[in-house]
């Protein structure tokens, strides 16, 4: 089985050697890359030559002050590991319109048949139903070098607030992800209440589970006809030793009963918050007394039209900013929680 949390992820990075290239825009316009390694676990970090206030004077210098900036980003990301990524498809196209047309999640209809010689054969045929619209939203922040960072060569606090930048773009995407699960209103069909019945905690969890992985395979899928059979449960941290343990081959009063195979992967998310200027920015993780077993990848869809993409944006000398860098992607979700997630309360 398969464990997802931010802290078994960060773990399982620390064990890696990782060479890649990460896009950014120069100041000169041009799409460029920098190289970001990681070598068994340890990220390089990209060291400036001279002082910000000298490097930022001359074309080169900006160069590499920007490039520093995207790799000390890269630090950050890798501090929130992204969760959602075993229930979504991912779909990367430059192409894509500001709103992308999306079909039903039906796909082809393919069956295999006994064929009788000379026989034609039967087929497939793509279910054409009623259409939907999804917008590929602009997701942007920025950052700003002050004068006063310069002249006092305040690289250490440039590369901290570097690291918020990307700390903050990966909570962003696990939360527009996650968040159509946790927030969706789910009807009776997608819902399963807490066993009562056993005699420990973890016997009255095990049962829950069990109830709504039967539930759901009795929902079936109004255009495809297909019983929802979910692989992953999505819950929050506080819960994870009980879910593992009851997940796993038991012995109950005497009778012995086997591990429940039909989920791989567990997912823990608790949220995250930040607080800029006076304002307070929460991301709701999953509620403790909740946890959802999703049928992953066939009804959820992650549309790329770019991901992250950083430069630098010129000085303002009327607030003394120096320079300042602006981070920007466009991304769209789809997802259909009613045909792919049940929803557990979890007993007390």
């Amino acid at each position: 089985m398969k464990i997802i949390s931010s802290e078994i992820l960060k773990e399982d990075r620390r064990k890696q050697t990782i060479e890649a290239d990460v896009l950014y825009v120069s100041p000169s316009g041009e799409i460029k890359s920098v190289k970001k390694k990681i070598v068994n676990g340890e990220m390089e970090v990209f060291e400036l030559a001279n002082p910000v206030g000298e490097m930022i004077t001359t074309p080169a210098g900006l160069e590499n002050v920007v490039q520093k900036s995207v790799i000390d980003l890269e630090l950050g990301r890798e501090s929130v590991p992204l969760l959602y990524t075993p229930i979504y498809r991912r779909t990367e196209d430059a192409n894509f319109t500001e709103f992308v047309d999306v079909k039903p999640f039906t796909g082809a209809q393919v069956i295999f048949l006994v064929h009788a010689e000379l026989e034609e054969v039967k087929f497939g045929t793509r279910k054409i139903g009623v259409k939907d619209t999804v917008p590929i939203i602009t997701c942007a922040a920025g950052l700003q070098w002050t004068e006063d960072m310069v002249l006092y060569d305040k690289t250490w606090e440039m590369a901290e607030a570097n690291r918020s930048f990307g700390e903050a773009y990966n909570a962003l995407l696990n939360h527009i992800h996650l968040s159509p699960i946790i927030k969706f209103n789910y009807a009776a069909k997608n819902k399963t209440a807490a066993d009562a019945a056993g005699a420990t905690k973890l016997e009255k969890l095990r049962n829950t589970i069990k109830a709504g992985l039967i539930h759901a395979s009795l929902d079936k899928n109004t255009d495809t006809r297909s019983p929802r059979r979910p692989n992953i449960l999505l819950a929050h941290s506080s819960n994870r030793w009980d879910i593992e343990e009851c997940l796993q081959r038991m012995q109950i009063g005497g009778t012995i009963y086997p591990a429940i195979s039909q989920i791989d992967t567990l997912i823990f998310y608790d949220g995250w918050s930040a607080v800029v200027g006076e304002k307070t920015y929460d991301y709701s993780g999953v509620d403790s007394g909740k946890a959802y077993l999703i049928e992953g990848q066939k009804y959820f869809r992650e549309l790329v039209k770019h991901d992250l993409r950083i430069d630098a944006s010129g000085a303002d000398i009327t607030r003394l900013v120096e320079d300042a860098m602006v981070g920007r992607a466009r991304r769209g979700v789809i997802a259909s929680p009613a045909n792919a997630v049940e929803e557990l309360t979890l007993p007390a």
